[in-house]
């Protein structure tokens, strides 16, 4: 570019959708549009555009009796028009321009992936239109689209188990811990296998993760599936009257697996699956084959439940106590600096114990304000808060905790993370 910096920037390029497809709400997409104009410009209009796409491409068949499929849906768009789009161009000056915006993503929106044969993505792309014989500024920008189950998802808490009985051979228990698993971590895989038989063996156990892709067009459909990692045990002692054991299979990484995907042109899904060779007693060899669906998902669910707020918003995750938190701060346990990020009463102490007098909190602050922390003044007595007399894990109402005029959160120096930890104990 000549003269002129065109971008989009984003607030994030990794969009999260917390839940199923039924369960998500949805997340809001925001960023800017930024032109920065090293000297006088002439614009014609400038807009943006967003773009969810799936698409699949394959072919089938050799010579003359090859065919191509080819298909390609819009999941989701949108447009903005910053400069409408006029005949006379427009002249801006030197500087700097910024169009913000959002739009609400609905929580249903497929994951992005990447195959030989199809993908799910996202692209926003800006285009500030020049005038004639002048190149166009343009900046595109991927997002990704994940999916993070809830917590409380059955599927993360319940262990999958199948159990039976191979007739007069074999009863037997596999089980997972959990349905859904990520790239990179392991499943743990319990057998138990009990003998029906008399001189019955183990000779080993296969695990087997295998990934299942069904690509479709209107007109036709295909699917194939691969194993994508394996392992194999056979370290078993014979004459034993019970077998129990713990295969472990670690997933692959995001380079050589896809999460599960269902959409209209592509669906990919995944299984374990078993295999057990046995020896009878005559010397015959047996095979008892078993499979269990499990969920492949782009987020390990187990980062997400135990993740920490972040560091200066820590202190939000507490129960709201104004008497144990102005005797924290009095005490020195919590810095003046988390005045900006207390509701009123707990802020007016800290200023009253910080400048040794009980006049007033700020000089911004107005009489109204005042008449609610110190009741009013003339040396009567202090009224109470709307909250004293209730129960001090609740925070104050929304209308309270605006009157204080400020904002809700830090600046200045940071408190040691562990020190956010309210004590147990009751403050004196």
């Amino acid at each position: 570019m000549h003269g002129s910096g065109f971008a989009i920037n984003l607030e994030t390029d990794h969009v999260i959708l917390h839940g199923s497809e039924d369960e998500s709400v949805g997340v809001i997409l925001r960023g800017s549009v930024v032109l920065d104009c090293h000297e006088h410009t002439k614009i014609k209009s400038v807009v943006l555009k967003f773009q969810g796409k799936s698409k699949v491409n394959w072919t089938e068949g050799h010579g003359s009796h090859q065919r191509h499929y080819k298909e390609e849906k819009v999941i989701i768009e949108h447009a903005w028009s910053f400069m409408p789009h006029k005949r006379k161009a427009y002249h801006l000056g030197e500087g700097l321009y910024k169009w913000d915006f959002e739009l609400p993503l609905p929580g249903d929106l497929p994951s992005t992936i990447q195959h030989d044969l199809g993908q799910v993505y996202y692209r926003l792309k800006a285009v500030a239109e020049r005038p004639a014989f002048s190149m166009n500024y343009t900046a595109k920008r991927n997002v990704l689209v994940s999916r993070l189950m809830l917590p409380s998802s059955l599927e993360l808490n319940q262990s999958v188990v199948i159990s039976n009985e191979w007739i007069d051979k074999l009863s037997y228990n596999i089980s997972v811990p959990r349905k859904v698993f990520s790239c990179g971590t392991p499943i743990p895989i319990s057998f138990d296998l009990v003998p029906i038989a008399s001189e019955l063996t183990v000779r080993s156990i296969s695990c087997s993760l295998k990934e299942y892709i069904t690509l479709s067009t209107h007109e036709h459909s295909k699917s194939e599936g691969r194993v994508v990692h394996h392992t194999h045990d056979d370290h078993f002692s014979p004459a034993l009257d019970r077998w129990t054991t713990t295969e472990v299979l670690t997933v692959p990484s995001e380079r050589d697996i896809q999460s599960d995907l269902y959409n209209d042109l592509i669906k990919i899904k995944h299984k374990l699956k078993f295999t057990v060779s046995l020896m009878n007693a005559d010397g015959h060899i047996s095979e008892l084959r078993a499979a269990i669906p499990i969920i492949i998902a782009s987020l390990a669910p187990e980062e997400d439940a135990n993740e920490l707020p972040a560091y200066e918003d820590a202190w939000k995750s507490m129960p709201y106590d104004p008497v144990l938190v102005a005797s924290l701060i009095a005490s020195g346990d919590l810095p003046a600096s988390i005045a900006r990020a207390l509701p009123i009463g707990a802020a007016a102490n800290m200023d009253a114990n910080s400048t040794g007098s009980s006049t007033t909190t700020s000089s911004s602050a107005s009489s109204i304000d005042e008449d609610v922390v110190r009741g009013g003044g003339g040396g009567g007595p202090v009224e109470p808060l709307p909250w004293q007399g209730f129960d001090l894990s609740r925070v104050p109402s929304y209308s309270t905790a605006i009157r204080s005029a400020r904002l809700y959160s830090f600046s200045g120096s940071l408190p040691p993370y562990e020190s956010l930890v309210l004590p147990s104990a009751t403050a004196s």
